[in-house]
Parts: structure tokens; sequence; C-alpha cells
């Protein structure tokens, strides 16, 4: 059963008037040097001295906990904005790197090349697809080429010039369809046709044709032939990456990976062996 509320009030007032008169012997004791009320009032005012002490202790720790969330979000945000920014400045320098590599591999090529006049250009379109099998490169008439000029891209063959315009020119790739290039193999000098098919575009393969007697096998080397009424002899081609007997028993077809990445193309070099 509760107690009345005047009982309440009594209760109440007592508490007050004994902790008043607690501090004021305390002050008393201090300040004239009474040992024993000083002794007595501390003794009986310790909880409540230890219970305020601990009280401001665990406020001052939650505000300092929070203080230091924030600072380790602060410091978190930070580290966050410098990753993104060192990522994007390693991306840019791996790209300037890459650029740089291409334009090297180029440069190689026409000193390579130097008996034919050559320059380097960029390609700036392409027919729908992920290949490289027909695109347009920066350079035409105007540039001083011509119809035939072959094209190289990292240090191998990638096709030849088939249309001209004043201020750009197509290319057809060795691995579209209506490519063929007379070619040989460099271990046997096995000579055979290259063209591209379809079915073998989307592996990037070329096929070549040669005679069911021809020494031909996985791995070996390909290169332009003599034999080429376009290309000069010796641009490396591609690789054999199996053989296979045809239909008919009198053929071989050689499945050539080739040098070239013909999904990743961006800049080529002309030669021009005609002039």
């Amino acid at each position: 059963m509760k107690s009345p509320p005047k009982i309440n009030r009594k209760r109440f007032l007592t508490c007050g008037i004994v902790i008043v008169a607690l501090v004021s012997l305390s002050v008393v004791g201090s300040r004239y040097n009474i040992g024993v009320i000083s002794g007595i009032t501390d003794v009986v005012t310790y909880p409540f001295k230890k219970v305020i002490t601990v009280a401001t202790q665990h406020i001052g720790g939650v505000f300092s906990y929070f203080q230091n969330i924030d600072e380790l979000i602060a410091e978190n945000e930070e580290l966050q904005a410098t990753n993104y920014r060192l990522s994007y400045e390693n991306a840019i320098l791996e790209q300037f790197k890459t650029e740089n590599d291409k334009l090297k591999a180029l440069l190689d090529m026409s000193q390579r090349y130097e008996e034919y006049p050559s320059q380097a250009a960029n390609i700036i379109g392409k027919d729908p697809g992920n290949w490289y099998e027909v695109f347009i490169i920066d350079k035409g008439l105007i540039n001083g080429i011509s119809q035939n000029d072959v094209i190289l891209a990292e240090g191998a063959l990638v096709g030849h010039i088939t249309q001209l315009d004043p201020l750009s020119a197509t290319v057809l790739s060795i691995i579209d369809d209506r490519s063929y290039a007379s070619v040989e193999v460099v271990r046997s000098g096995a000579v055979g046709i290259l063209t591209g098919e379809i079915e073998l575009v989307d592996e990037g393969l070329a096929r070549m044709e040669v005679d069911i007697n021809a020494d031909i096998v996985a791995g070996d080397q390909i290169i332009t032939s003599y034999l080429s009424d376009i290309y000069p002899p010796g641009i490396p081609v591609g690789e054999v990456r199996e053989v296979s007997i045809g239909d008919n028993g009198l053929v071989q077809y050689a499945y050539v990976n080739t040098i070239v990445d013909f999904d990743r193309l961006r800049n080529v070099l002309i030669i021009s062996p005609n002039k």
C-alpha cells in the first residue's frame, strides 16, 4: 500500500536537511580543522561522492567514445578519397604506359620495314561486332596512301586497304571471310592460303589450307610467303593451334592463332610496298 503524499514529502524534506547538515559539517570541519567532524562527514558522504565521480567518468567516456567515432569516420572518408585518387592516377599511368608501348611497337615495325614508306594511323570506326574484321583508319588519299597498302600492328600482319577516301581508308583484316593471303610455314617452308572464316571469327582464328602432304604441325610459326601479290614476304602472322584433314582427303586445314589481337586494335602502321 502506497504511503500518503504528505509522508513522502516529509521523507524528501528530511533527506534534504540531512544532506545540507552533512555538507555544513564537512565545511566546518575542514575550515576549523576539526578532524572528527570532518572524518564522520567524509565517511557518510563518501558513497555520494563515489556515485557522482563514477557517473562523471562514464558520461565523459561516452562523449569521448562518440568523439573518437567521428574522428574515425573522418579519417576513413579521407583514406577512401585518397584511395580513389590513387586508383584513378594508376589507371591513367597504366593507360599512358599501354599507349606508349603500342607507339613503340609501331616505331619498331617502321624500322623493321624501313625499305617501305610507312606512317602510323588511328582506328576511327569499324563494322558492328566485337572484332575488327573491317575497320576505318584516319589516313586517306591526301596522306599519300594507296589501294592494297599493308596494315600491321603488334609486329604482325593485320590486313590491307581496300577502299580509299580523301581523309580515311577502309581496311580488310585477315580474319574476314573475304580475305586471302599466301603464307608459309617457317619450319618447313610449306606454302598455303590463309583465309578468314565466319565460324572462327569469335575465336580470333584464321584457317590455312595446305596440301595433304605438307609438313605442318601444331606450334608451327606462320609468315607471309614470297608468292603473295599484296603482302611482302616474311611478315609474322601467327601460330598453328591444330591441324585437321579436309573431308576430301586432299588438303589439310591448319587453324592459326593470329599474333594480332583483333578485338583490341587501336593503332596501326601503314606500309606501302609498291612505292
